[in-house]
């Protein structure tokens, strides 16, 4: 086996399917990560009204660049998947609740372009592949690829502090990487 077949065999699995390598990051318990690396912008800045009102909860919205791959934000269980792969839920051992949604509208596809990589009631580490998804098969439907990564249950904690900002900007606008800190929940 040459070097290309052993690099190659790390990430394709015996079904033929690409698994993307997990992103190593230090974690804290109370603190969720970027979960794809894109321009930040808050929740009343995603088009979606839902979201922008903070109904799924309290969190960011992440304009993605780079490749389509979610990542787990927290160490958690999976608790929630949708038979679409556009949306996630996990929660952690201290009972944070994290939504993430990828994309406005996106259940419309009916899981076109989208791949899920683990199960309800799988234990994940931050930092692993959850979903993979094709932006430009998003843009092509007509729909926009904003993730929205929120708390869902804000309201089991005394506060939601948000350190999502960086000094790497965009047209004036922060930027972040998978695993930069995005919100840190104080009981």
């Amino acid at each position: 086996m040459g070097l290309f077949d052993k690099i190659k065999s790390a990430f394709v699995s015996a079904d033929g399917k690409v698994t993307p390598p997990s992103a190593t990051f230090a974690t804290r318990p109370d603190v969720v990560y970027a979960p794809a690396s894109g321009v930040l912008m808050s929740l009343k800045e995603v088009n979606d009204a839902v979201i922008s009102a903070g109904l799924l909860g309290d969190g960011y919205g992440i304009l993605p660049t780079g490749s389509g791959v979610l990542y787990a934000p927290v160490n958690g269980r999976i608790s929630s998947t949708t038979v679409t792969n556009h949306a996630i839920g996990l929660r952690t051992e201290d009972g944070m609740e994290v939504l993430i949604h990828i994309g406005i509208d996106t259940v419309k596809m009916e899981g076109k372009g989208f791949s899920r990589l683990v199960e309800a009631n799988d234990e994940v580490r931050a930092g692993q592949p959850l979903i993979t998804f094709d932006v430009d098969a998003i843009k092509l439907a007509g729909y926009e690829e904003v993730i929205a990564c929120v708390i869902s249950n804000p309201d089991a904690f005394s506060s939601i502090e948000h350190v999502g900002d960086t000094g790497t900007l965009l047209g004036g606008r922060p930027l972040v990487k998978i695993g930069d800190p995005l919100l840190v929940a104080r009981k």
